[in-house]
């Protein structure tokens, strides 16, 4: 059963392997996915959401756990390994609305890889987008070291992503 999903990941990344990153001159779509074993404050995720842009419309934050359980009382939209079917498309709506959205940014801040993540990632419609080395390196445009702290990941966030012009190809 997994491997029809397998399959349809795979192809995802596949169609994403060629495309061509550019930092948007300025974010106003920002999509957060973190895990929610990671501790994260509010006021380090307003931080972030200040460093990329003042002028930010609309910030999406994806709740990601690999136990289901560990989501119940959480914002929606959630991700989890249930999140998608026998053939590798996503289940729920909230998901499959965000996906159908044009992000400048992505940023993710997790720990456990899981095929749901991965397809999510690889179907996001983004400018640019930065995650940690333990991610598969198709799906970020900056790749990071891989922290569970996000004071850490942040400094390291800060720190790099000043360094790269704007719409400078990779």
């Amino acid at each position: 059963m997994k491997l029809f999903a397998k399959r349809s990941v795979s192809q995802q990344l596949n169609a994403i392997k060629n495309r061509t990153a550019i930092r948007p001159k300025t974010i106003q779509r920002l999509v957060f996915i973190h895990d929610t074993d990671l501790n994260i404050t509010e006021a380090q995720f307003d931080d972030m959401c200040r460093f990329f842009s003042s002028e930010l419309s609309a910030v999406e934050r994806i709740q990601y756990n690999i136990n289901k359980k560990m989501l119940e009382g959480v914002a929606t939209p959630h991700l989890h390994p249930q999140s998608l079917d026998w053939r590798g498309r996503l289940i729920s709506d909230d998901l499959r609305y965000s996906i159908t959205q044009q992000y400048d940014l992505v940023v993710h801040f997790v720990d456990q890889i899981t095929l749901p993540l991965i397809s999510f990632s690889a179907q996001l419609h983004a400018s640019f987008r930065i995650g940690p080395s333990s991610l598969d390196n198709r799906l970020n445009d900056l790749v990071l070291p891989p922290t569970r702290d996000f004071g850490e990941f942040l400094s390291n966030v800060k720190l790099y992503f000043n360094k790269i012009h704007p719409n400078e190809r990779t």
